[in-house]
């Protein structure tokens, strides 16, 4: 039977999931009343029957956590060590879900120390299990299977069947990423006799995944299928969205394995479609890799690369997010645990001291009996401080330290923003300097506002025996990938222009530019499909000429008179998809008149969002707009524009890049 998810499939796990959501709102909310009521040891528990409450019913995570940070808070201010283990190890895997691993694993270890010292061996297992899928999720596989392994050894002294089958899963996936694949298939598959015997489904799907997993490294791909097939059915029918998520894009890699390309690709994006719908950022980051590597095999490398720019932007963000989460969330708790050293230092040493004034003044009464008890007293006093000023101390080190990391994230992303704000200085120094030909050009306006830092936009001047150059071309993506495309194209208009004495033909240039751009990229041979869309003008003072080609990108003209004119480009780019066509690109040449003025620009000005209701800019009201403006100074119309965009624009983004040039002609 083919495996496939449709998207009505897709809308109706979400469908799902939002109505189990209702029918239990109003017991979280009885159970959540009832803390306000609980005191000391009753309230700690509460909390995290509410938070499991949270993570297993409602699928709130971030409510979930905020619930496991009280009890953890709590816990320690009452002393309790089983509820510290306990609340400890809850929190410590709400962490891990969110990315936050370093942080997870300080609290996991202290939720297994404080279960090793009170000998209470099913929260030893807990942690030994939890730490062990963190250390698998922060890649540290060995440690990973010695926790498992750890975990195995105390579910068979302690005889439990359920706790067995989920040490020995955790086991076999260890293993899979040991690359000892018979290894995890006899492991998995001696959890899948104890989860079948138990009827324990939710155990049962993970054991059959993982089996799947283990075949498809293999190569064993009628098995694998078997086992994602099966393990399908059963997340289906439990409606849990993170095993389906995982199972739909183990089945992709699976198609990829067989070579069913197409499929592969619409099962792999469908996963990452879940993935971002229910906010499993690790597993979007796993999708996009794994089309990086779909699209790969396939030879669409650009693909490969785009998805592969996600992953790493995926990582990056989670490591930041994780990051901050973790240095904000150690503050949270060993700031807590400071002030309460703090305060409990204030109230000994106060006990203290009321202690010595009441022997003093009972001594003449009591003399030897309440002089040795204040000695005694005095001393345990004073171990109890120096152990409290000791523990406070520690408290201050981890905090410092925290803040020091948080100072070197800060440090990072204002080292990465200067570093794409040198590549912006790169990119402009590509651009010839222009301050010596508008010399002569006299009125003359240039609006660049990259969307990010860099920018997809370029524009390129020369001048030769008394004519003047000039193009614009909007290239193909933005930030750095369009930035590389810019420096292509300014260097490719340089090499055709200076390859030859003499006047040049704007659509000769074109056309050979077309030429060379497919050759630098490949285009014939790959799948490779940048471009730009660009228009090159050529403009003859002494002759009063203008001569005009474009590929996608139109020539805007008015007249001294105010008359608009739009001179249409080729319908296709140059490079860029169809590159099999063959290109043929028209000079059109204008005699103009002094007091005329010329326009080329991206369409990034016209795409622009904005309005009272949120809409395009649109052509017609940008054409308007250099009409009604024509007699004005062409910087008072640049300072127009621009300010005519920004309040279009408002609190919207910015769409894409933006960049026009305009001309008075003399």
């Amino acid at each position: 039977m083919p495996f496939s998810y449709p998207q009505s499939e897709l809308d109706s796990i979400s469908q799902k999931a939002t109505n189990t959501t209702g029918k239990k709102k109003k017991e979280i909310e009885l159970l959540i009343t009832q803390l306000d009521k609980a005191k000391k040891t009753k309230k700690v528990n509460l909390l995290l029957k509410v938070s499991e409450f949270y993570r297993t019913q409602l699928r709130d995570s971030d409510k979930a956590l905020e619930y496991a940070t009280k009890a953890v808070k709590n816990a320690t201010e009452l002393r309790d060590k089983k509820l510290i283990a306990q609340a400890s190890i809850q929190a410590g895997a709400l962490h891990r879900n969110k990315g936050e691993s370093d942080f997870a694993l300080t609290l996991l270890l202290r939720g297994l120390s404080t279960s090793e010292e009170i000998k209470n061996d099913s929260l030893q297992t807990d942690a030994l299990h939890k730490i062990a899928v963190t250390y698998l999720l922060m890649r540290d596989f060995r440690q990973s299977y010695e926790y498992a392994l750890k975990e195995e050894k105390l579910w068979r002294i302690l005889g439990s069947q359920y706790g067995l089958a989920s040490a020995l899963n955790l086991k076999g996936i260890s293993h899979i990423y040991l690359k000892r694949f018979d290894e995890a298939i006899e492991s998995l598959e001696q959890g899948v006799v104890i989860a079948k015997k138990l009827e324990n489904d939710d155990l049962l799907y993970k054991l059959f995944s993982n089996l799947a997993d283990a075949h498809l490294k293999k190569e064993e791909l009628g098995k694998a299928t078997s086992y994602i097939t099966k393990s399908t059915e059963i997340t289906e029918r439990l409606n849990d969205n993170y095993g389906n998520t995982v199972n739909m894009l183990k089945m992709g890699e699976i198609y990829s394995a067989k070579g069913e390309i197409s499929k592969a690709i619409n099962t792999a994006e469908k996963s990452v479609e879940l993935a971002q719908k229910f906010h499993y950022a690790a597993l979007a980051r796993n999708g996009y890799e794994a089309l990086r590597e779909i699209y790969f095999k396939a030879g669409n490398y650009k693909k490969a690369f785009e998805n592969q720019s996600l992953a790493v932007a995926m990582n990056d963000s989670l490591s930041n997010i994780s990051r901050r989460h973790q240095v904000s969330n150690m503050q949270t708790y060993y700031e807590s645990e400071r002030k309460e050293r703090e305060n409990e230092l204030l109230k000994e040493e106060s006990k203290n001291k009321n202690l010595t004034l009441y022997l003093i003044s009972a001594i003449a009464l009591i003399a030897f009996l309440v002089g040795g008890l204040f000695i005694y007293r005095t001393q345990i006093k004073k171990k109890t401080i120096t152990r409290l000023r000791n523990q406070n101390d520690e408290i201050r080190s981890v905090y410092e330290q925290m803040s020091k990391q948080a100072t070197i994230i800060n440090n990072t992303n204002t080292t990465l923003t200067e570093s794409i704000n040198y590549a912006r200085r790169i990119q402009d120094a590509m651009q010839v300097n222009t301050t010596t030909i508008f010399e002569e050009l006299n009125d003359y306006f240039i609006i660049d506002r990259p969307r990010d830092i860099v920018s997809g936009d370029c524009y390129w001047f020369e001048q030769r025996q008394g004519e003047f150059y000039v193009a614009l071309a909007d290239c193909t993506g933005h930030g750095i990938p369009g930035a590389f495309m810019t420096i292509l194209c300014n260097s490719l208009l340089n090499d055709i222009f200076n390859s030859r004495a003499g006047t040049r033909s704007p659509a000769e240039m074109l056309i050979e530019l077309h030429r060379r751009l497919i050759h630098y990229l490949h285009q014939q041979k790959s799948n490779v499909q940048d471009g730009m869309d660009i228009a090159l003008c050529r403009i003859n003072t002494s002759e009063k000429t203008l001569t005009y080609a474009g590929a996608k990108q139109p020539l805007l003209y008015v007249d001294k008179d105010g008359e608009f004119n739009r001179f249409k480009a080729s319908s296709l780019p140059i490079g860029g998809h169809e590159v099999k066509i063959k290109r043929k690109f028209e000079d059109i040449t204008i005699h103009y008149q002094t007091g005329d003025t010329l326009y080329i620009s991206s369409d990034g000005f016209q795409d622009q969002f904005g309005g009272k209701n949120d809409k395009k800019f649109m052509s017609k009201r940008l054409y308007n707009m250099l009409t009604q403006t024509h007699k004005m100074p062409l910087e008072k119309q640049k300072i127009h524009l621009e300010n005519q965009l920004e309040k279009w624009q408002a609190n919207n983004d910015q769409t894409d890049d933006i960049m026009m040039i305009g001309i008075k002609l003399n």
